[in-house]
């Protein structure tokens, strides 16, 4: 599937801002797959990414494999789990954070039978208190929230239950400061606030 244009690495408005945006995209690929292998791996990226959206824990980690983990990340610098026992810490840090509303603007999403390739652009929503720990500058407040806006492409690798088993991330580079905006007061959602 390709949404048919190239899309701009910009922030969005967060009147735009939808944590289930991957979601309804994959939802609608799904109608067009009778494979049961590929409609099995890409049900379970539907669960997975619902379960990061709305931060449910528990099912988030059902949807990953106990069976294997292997994560990476190129151009940027994040350790990336290499089992189950480190993506539940990996995880339960993101949620405890707030840091799994991410509006994933979908350029292409294309299933296979082992892996699910999705690229286009990441608004991530960060506190800003997280912004030097992870990424080594400061900001202008760690108690303002900031949007991340990032060309990325993921990779997602499934085992053959069909279940999560791991991911590779390429970004356009190391996140800059130039990266991020600072999101109004107003404008932050309620569910960074809960």
């Amino acid at each position: 599937m390709y949404v048919g244009r190239i899309l701009v690495s910009e922030p969005i408005a967060m009147a735009d801002f939808d944590p289930m945006n991957v979601v309804k995209i994959a939802k609608h690929h799904l109608e067009s797959i009778s494979n049961s292998r590929r409609r099995l791996i890409l049900e379970n990226f539907i669960e997975h990414a619902t379960a990061e959206a709305q931060g449910d824990y528990e099912a988030l980690m059902a949807s990953c494999s106990r069976e294997k983990q292997e994560y990476a990340s190129y151009g940027s610098e994040f350790a990336a789990p290499q089992s189950y026992a480190e993506l539940e810490i990996h995880y339960r840090g993101l949620i405890d954070a707030n840091m799994h509303l991410v509006h994933f603007a979908v350029e292409k999403l294309a299933v296979g039978s082992d892996v699910i390739l999705v690229e286009g652009i990441v608004h991530q929503l960060y506190p800003g208190q997280m912004i030097n720990p992870l990424f080594g500058f400061s900001v202008e407040s760690d108690s303002d929230v900031y949007q991340l806006t990032k060309r990325t492409s993921l990779t997602f690798v499934f085992d053959e239950a069909g279940k999560g088993a791991g991911e590779q991330a390429y970004a356009d580079g190391p996140t800059t400061l130039a990266d991020l905006v600072k999101v109004e007061p107003n404008d932050v959602p309620e569910a960074f606030r809960g």
